[in-house]
């Protein structure tokens, strides 16, 4: 038994060595990597040199980066490779996650223009089956509501399970879900705010939601690398996804959630994405096509509600960026993350896409390329790369070691323990095997507690740290295990 431990722990500490080593290596290039200053203009040379920097920094595999100038793409570039040995281009395709919430909204407000929808009127007017756990708040709910995440329902509001799904199976799973504030009380990001107004869209508009996006928004914005479907998209090139394995990323071909494609689902290129900022900045209309009103864009854009540090419109967050006011949002799987900012007083918009995630806070590269460019169309110097994930998991390498080494350190001495076991106090001994077993379960219960992801989720968006956990968990209660049959051993008669 003691051989199988020392293999399992060895097993730990290789995994600790590797990513210490690994994201050590990731840090060699940071140094290159130095602050630009702004010039008269945009030096695209310089935007693009400082996204190679980032992507240097924090092990980016492919980006894809478009600017619009009023009615112009100005700017667009693929840099770094797409996870299946291509280049990414301009045209590669990327899940955009949260960023899909913009086009719900904009679908939502054409059909208001329409007559169709009244923002203020009750979900029930649209959905009658809608329902939350408190039976009185359901019918105080309204589009607006879930327009700007005033609805009341919690960030991590449950859904349905079962597959396959459907968006209005989503809607159908908030029955059983109590509201965290009165609506219309606070505003609190939540998911299923968009899976509601995506089965409206449905009922209204007699269609799936797939075929209207694609019908009434993605062919009147030749929008010809964007899709509804993940089959379709990795036909046309779309990139693969990664997931950062102790500081690098390994690529995936992760599940395509088609029943959450109002809310993270839609697919699309940074050249389509220019197209989608194009109409934003020209009033809701690209290529002779009107798409919606002056008006409708401005409601859409005005900070119906706040949050924490910015407003919140219908799909877009309103802040300062570069010292200017920002239209902006982005988006986060856990193989992709982009964003999209706007600029609209100096009629600039920036979208960046990678094709990598993190559940870590400073993950979001993509994040602050798009903020860091769009600061710079606004006339501010160009940061140095920032290698803050590279840090974190540098960080967490060390943890991982120290961690590890006590654990062999605990099966090395395990003869020595043995050894003096019947020297021990039996009450010492008993404390000590509650503690060896108390701290994995400690473990076990508690990290899902910390992180605010059960184990599933944990292990999906930190497969690297939760598989160290497994594995560590597992040693300490072998150890524990061990232990405890060498103690009965002993005292048995």
């Amino acid at each position: 038994m003691r051989k199988k431990l020392l293999v399992l722990i060895g097993l730990i500490g290789l995994i600790g060595l590797i990513m210490a080593t690994q994201v050590l290596w990731a840090l060699l290039p940071v140094a290159r990597a130095t602050a630009q200053d702004a010039g008269p203009g945009p030096d695209f040379a310089v935007i693009d040199a400082c996204v190679e920097a980032e992507m240097r920094a924090n092990r980016v595999p492919g980006v894809g980066l478009a600017i619009v100038h009023g009615s112009q793409i100005v700017h667009m570039r693929g840099f770094g490779d797409d996870g299946a040995g291509q280049p990414v281009t301009p045209q590669t395709s990327f899940l955009l996650g949260s960023m899909s919430k913009a086009f719900t909204a904009l679908a939502v407000m054409q059909l208001a223009e329409q007559g169709r929808i009244d923002l203020d009127a009750p979900v029930q007017r649209y959905l009658p089956w809608f329902q939350v756990a408190d039976a009185g708040a359901s019918p105080l709910i309204t589009v607006r509501h879930a327009l700007h995440h005033t609805t009341g329902l919690a960030t991590r509001a449950a859904h349905a399970s079962e597959a396959p799904l459907s968006i209005a199976a989503h809607v159908r799973a908030l029955a059983g879900v109590t509201l965290a504030h009165p609506p219309g009380a606070a505003h609190e990001y939540a998911s299923p705010n968009y899976l509601v107004l995506g089965a409206i869209i449905e009922q209204v508009a007699g269609q799936p939601y797939a075929d209207y996006i694609e019908q009434q928004i993605f062919a009147p914005l030749a929008m010809q690398r964007s899709f509804t479907a993940q089959e379709a998209a990795m036909q046309r090139g779309m990139a693969r996804g990664h997931r950062y394995w102790f500081g690098f990323p390994r690529p995936i071909v992760g599940t395509h959630e088609a029943d959450r494609l109002p809310t993270a689902a839609l697919i699309a290129s940074a050249e389509d994405l220019g197209h989608f900022l194009i109409m934003q900045l020209g009033r809701g209309q690209y290529g002779g096509h009107v798409l919606l009103s002056p008006d409708g864009l401005a409601q859409m854009h005005a900070a119906g509600v706040q949050g924490e540090g910015f407003g919140y419109g219908m799909g877009w967050r309103i802040s300062e960026i570069g010292g200017v006011p920002a239209v902006h949002h982005g988006g986060v799987v856990s193989h992709f993350r982009g964003k999209m900012v706007l600029l609209p007083g100096a009629d600039w918009g920036v979208v960046v896409l990678t094709n990598v995630s993190s559940v870590l806070p400073v993950g979001s590269t993509a994040h602050r390329m798009a903020d860091n460019i769009a600061a710079n169309l606004a006339g501010k110097p160009l940061p140095p790369a920032d290698p803050s994930l590279a840090r974190v998991y540098l960080a967490l390498a060390l943890a991982v070691a120290v961690l590890t080494w006590l654990q062999i350190r605990d099966i090395l001495r395990l003869g020595q323990w043995r050894q003096r076991l019947s020297l021990r106090p039996r009450r010492a001994v008993l404390a000590e095997l509650a503690r060896e077993f108390l701290i994995p379960l400690a473990l076990v219960l508690g990290l899902p507690h910390f992180l605010e992801l059960p184990w599933t989720e944990a292990l999906h968006w930190l497969p690297d740290i939760g598989a160290w956990m497994v594995l560590a968990i597992v040693a300490g209660w072998a150890v524990a295990t061990y232990k405890t049959i060498a103690f009965y051993r002993l005292r048995s008669p």
